[in-house]
């Protein structure tokens, strides 16, 4: 199989080898926070011995950011580079964008394979997708206790770069658009892809914490509606996210739809809502309320269809491995309004869908 190509963004501390930034590691990135690395990655498909996505090459955009020198070169900007190259494909391919902020106990490497596995797997004829990811420096690991208080310290200090990095791309994408309107450029370099977001488990925390930075840079300008749709994938956020404009209240006026899959066996959940003093969490029983929520926002659980056969799982990775989950994704991405959407089924008293396993 060929192999898949994924884009990203780092706020992580670069691993420098003989010069040159040959990956990223577990922390921030020690110059600052916002300090951003872009790049894109080649990942070799599963096979016989590996069950997922595995990084056959890197490549980090060139950067040069001169701080406080006058007489300095002119900045080289690596989202410059990594954004045309993207733009190019998105128009080549006539392809949609998804965004992946992901979730807690996630290397680097575990970011790229889930992109690679969200582009190949949500992806389909009918709407082929190019991905991209934010890795926010989460540890990769599963210390009790110790790992998720960091990897939320993490996922908390990574906001303003996320926020940050959403800005930029949309500056570049306004320039482009500006410079076809002026003429400086043919109207075949306009982009008209929709962009989609994903946040998985922890990465819809970092999401409440990127949208609040983006809220405070605006000053209180009203939120761009940038967004086809948004999925919230087993949200480990309170469930009362959407009651608050100190959490998600405010993310519909970015997107013309919000999806919440959640699951109530979802063990990962239960675990973050039991042993860390956690409230109910947004991925394990859907909003809090259904009284004020909005129109835009369509619930869809996935109890039914959550395990996935491994134990380490934990019913927590069914966004990109269920095939029923996947299925009902796809035509959400094709644009099938949500009583439309085959394999679902309408629950009335909790206002939600339901996913229905697949007969077997």
């Amino acid at each position: 199989m060929a192999r898949t190509l994924v884009h990203f963004a780092t706020n992580r501390e670069e691993i420098v080898t003989g010069g040159a930034v040959t990956g990223f590691g577990p922390s921030l990135n020690p110059k600052s926070p916002l300090w951003l690395r872009y790049g894109a990655a080649e990942m070799a498909p599963p096979g016989r011995r590996k069950e997922t996505y595995s990084l056959a090459a890197l490549r980090v955009a060139p950067e040069s950011i001169p701080l406080g020198d006058p007489a300095a070169e002119p900045p080289v900007r690596g989202s410059d580079a990594v954004f045309d190259a993207l733009r190019r494909r998105l128009i080549d391919n006539r392809a949609d964008l998804v965004l992946l902020v992901h979730g807690y106990a996630c290397t680097f490497e575990n970011a790229l394979a889930n992109a690679a596995t969200v582009k190949d797997e949500w992806g389909s004829r009918a709407v082929p997708l190019e991905a991209a990811v934010f890795a926010w420096p989460a540890d990769g690991k599963t210390v009790p206790w110790l790992s998720y208080a960091s990897d939320r310290d993490d996922a908390r200090s990574s906001a303003k770069a996320i926020a940050r990095a959403l800005q930029r791309f949309l500056s570049y994408l306004a320039d482009i658009s500006e410079q076809v309107r002026t003429g400086r450029l043919p109207k075949e370099e306009m982009c008209r892809a929709n962009i989609h977001l994903v946040a998985h488990s922890m990465g819809v925390y970092a999401l409440r914490q990127a949208l609040q930075a983006l809220i405070s840079d605006l000053g209180g300008r009203p939120l761009p509606r940038v967004l086809k749709s948004v999925f919230l994938m087993a949200g480990d956020e309170d469930n009362d996210a959407f009651e608050t404009e100190k959490k998600l209240a405010r993310l519909p006026a970015l997107a013309a739809q919000v999806n919440v899959y959640f699951a109530r066996n979802d063990g990962a959940l239960v675990i973050s809502d039991v042993s860390k003093g956690n409230p109910d969490r947004l991925g394990a029983t859907g909003p809090r309320t259904l009284t004020s929520l909005p129109q835009k926002v369509t619930l869809v659980e996935c109890t039914e269809v959550s395990s996935t056969g491994s134990l380490t799982d934990a019913n927590h990775q069914y966004y990109r491995k269920r095939a029923e989950v996947l299925a009902d994704i796809r035509q959400v991405l094709a644009g099938r309004a949500p009583e439309a959407v085959t394999g679902r089924e309408w629950i009335p008293a909790r206002s939600c869908f339901r996913i229905l396993p697949a007969k077997r």
